[in-house]
C-alpha cells in the first residue's frame, strides 16, 4: 500500500462523541450524517448521526467534530500532489 510521506496527520476519537483530526487540508462536504475531508494522509470520511463541525482551523490543519461517530475511514490508493486522488475529488466526479 502506498502511504503518503511528509506532513503529519492524526485522528483521535473520544468516546465516539468527538473526533479531533489534524493534518486537514480541505473539507469537501459535511452534513449531520457524514463529514468528508482531505488530510495529509488522504481522504477521510467520518459517518454517524448528529455530526457537527464545531471547530475548523484550516490554517492549523485542525478539525473538531461532535456527535455520535459510527465509523472513520481513509480511502485507499495513493494521493496525488495537492491531496487529490487520480479519480478526482467530489466535484470533479460529479461534473465528470
Amino acid at each position: 500500500m502506498n502511504e503518503p510521506v511528509g506532513k503529519p496527520f492524526s485522528l483521535t476519537l473520544e468516546k465516539r462523541e468527538k473526533a479531533v483530526v489534524t493534518g486537514v487540508t480541505d473539507v469537501e462536504r459535511f452534513d449531520e450524517n457524514e463529514v468528508v475531508l482531505q488530510t495529509h494522509g488522504g481522504r477521510l470520511t467520518l459517518t454517524g448521526t448528529g455530526l457537527h463541525v464545531s471547530s475548523l482551523q484550516l490554517e492549523e490543519g485542525r478539525l473538531l467534530v461532535d456527535g455520535v461517530i459510527d465509523s472513520a475511514g481513509y480511502d485507499s490508493g495513493p494521493v496525488r500532489a495537492g491531496g487529490w486522488r487520480k479519480k478526482g475529488g467530489f466535484l470533479r466526479r460529479a461534473l465528470g
